[in-house]
């Protein structure tokens, strides 16, 4: 009796364990991203589900205005606002980050072989000269 049941036992366990890790999660995620959006107010800082950061100057039932630039005001859905920008920039201590673009991406080695030897071999059209497109033509 016991073998019969033990696939049954062990279908039961994946589906359980499938709730755990991926169902479970997920709506959870979903509930916060509906509280956010519903608990969105003029003035807060936003982050797109597009990556467009703005900031919110209207609210409608199904709307939101945010400025992405002075002067710039763009109208999405409000379901596409996916976080507050305060969240992901705080630290553990509660100390802002401010992070630059330099920051981010290191400037190229000049010393690096395989850049030096890509940019002797790119020749770009406009730096030819007259003789050089006669040299070509013939």
């Amino acid at each position: 009796m016991s073998s019969e049941l033990t696939p049954l036992l062990l279908l039961v366990v994946l589906l359980v364990v499938f709730w755990l890790v991926v169902l479970r999660p997920a709506r959870n995620q979903q509930r916060n991203q509906a509280t956010l959006q519903r608990s969105l107010e003029v003035g807060d800082a936003v982050v797109l589900s597009a990556g467009i950061f703005g900031t919110v100057t209207a609210l409608e039932e199904s709307r939101v205005r945010l400025e992405i630039a002075p002067g710039t005001v763009i109208e999405v859905a409000r379901q596409v606002v996916v976080r507050r920008v305060e969240d992901e920039a705080a630290t553990p201590g509660g100390e802002q980050v401010t992070r630059t673009a330099a920051d981010a991406v290191p400037a190229p080695d000049a010393t690096d072989s395989t850049l030096a030897a890509d940019e002797t071999k790119t020749e770009s059209p406009v730096e030819k000269t007259a003789d050089d497109a006669q040299d070509d033509r013939g």
